[in-house]
């Protein structure tokens, strides 16, 4: 099921989400121009990230997407640890990757903007995303596999959404072989599908090369976050219960 667009008017222009959209897609030319190096040298390693918590120097392993299945000693400093944190989250890993993520930022992400302003959507957007590699490298701390991707950020904003959103109506394209069309379908169950789905995932280990994990931490994070970050004017907001699509 793919989000087309949403019921609930953001009332704002989104400068933000708008930036965001640019950056991830200026990071992604820039992928495309630099082959694999901005995903060696910048995608989130969790075993790297751990090491330089303690204290150590380098850490062995098997990345096998970028040396060949051979083991590789990787170097361990605050740049190699924590510039990942940030610019990972601008990095991706296609085109479906990219223009999946870029749609839920669009259709989810001027709401939350002009719940929390701009200013607070932007640290929101952030702290969310280095929640979702904190808890992603927790769970794979012995990984020297680069995540890439704006993925865990973008489902902090889904958490706040479902939380602030909940009736907005949301129409979803679907394909069953060679049935295809459209309906609507409440946020508050269509976002509770998609967070269910990897928890599911990451419990069996079947998220394949998707980082469930960050999904989750993220979107548990924009939950918590959205709450804590609303300013007092907006506090007392209610959802638009059952709003008619634009």
């Amino acid at each position: 099921m793919i989000p087309l667009r949403d019921s609930e008017p953001s009332g704002i222009t989104p400068y933000v989400t708008i930036g965001l959209m640019v950056l991830n897609i200026l990071g992604f030319l820039l992928q495309l121009s630099s082959g694999d190096d901005l995903i060696d040298r910048y995608g989130l390693r969790p075993a790297i990230l751990v090491g330089w918590v303690e204290g150590e120097e380098t850490v062995t392993g098997i990345d096998p997407g970028y040396s060949n299945h051979n083991e590789r000693v990787f170097e361990i400093s605050f740049a190699t640890a924590m510039l990942p944190l940030l610019l990972s989250m601008f990095l991706h890993g296609g085109f479906l990757h990219i223009i999946g993520n870029m749609l839920f930022l669009w259709i989810f992400g001027d709401n939350v903007e002009g719940r929390l302003g701009h200013l607070r959507f932007l640290l929101f957007y952030i702290i969310c995303g280095v929640a979702a590699s904190a808890i992603h490298t927790q769970m794979n701390v012995e990984s020297v596999i680069p995540t890439i991707g704006a993925s865990g950020a973008i489902f902090g904003v889904l958490g706040a959404y479902w939380l602030c959103f909940p009736h907005s109506l949301v129409t979803v394209f679907y394909w069953i072989f060679i049935l295809f069309g459209t309906f609507q379908m409440r946020a508050s169950w269509l976002l509770g599908i998609y967070i269910g789905l990897d928890i599911f995932r990451g419990l069996n280990d079947t998220g394949g090369n998707v980082a469930v994990w960050a999904h989750v931490g993220g979107f548990f994070a924009g939950l918590g976050l959205v709450i804590l970050m609303t300013p007092k004017s907006a506090r007392g907001k209610r959802p638009t219960r059952w709003s008619t699509i634009r």
